[in-house]
């Protein structure tokens, strides 16, 4: 009876995670900060304020992708810097990695 408990409370906390990257998300779509375009993601960098913060986002949009665009897990998704184009980072197979990201703190 306590796994059973525990497990539900996962899935609930899993369930909360999910409606606010897919709230995040479509909040930044509306503010025209990111741009999804098939299995193509610009943004600005400056949204990502680090190393660790990148790596994350990356994991969020691919987490948006397969739930609202019906993409697969296994799906390559890659990252470009919305005014120059410069590739920034690759997604796949749930492994991120960061190309040639030049980190900018907004101050």
């Amino acid at each position: 009876m306590f796994y059973a408990n525990k497990k539900t409370t996962v899935t609930a906390n899993q369930a909360q995670q999910s409606a606010k990257i897919l709230a995040n998300v479509k909040s930044l779509l509306e503010k025209k900060l990111i741009d999804i375009k098939h299995n193509s993601i610009f943004l600005f960098p400056k949204l990502w304020k680090d190393e660790p913060a990148a790596i994350n986002w990356m994991k969020c949009l691919q987490i948006y992708c397969i739930l609202k665009r019906q993409f697969k897990e296994k799906d390559t998704l890659n990252f470009y810097d919305i005014t120059s184009n410069r590739a920034i980072g690759i997604i796949a197979n749930k492994k991120a990695k960061l190309i040639d990201f030049e980190f900018k703190h907004q101050e």
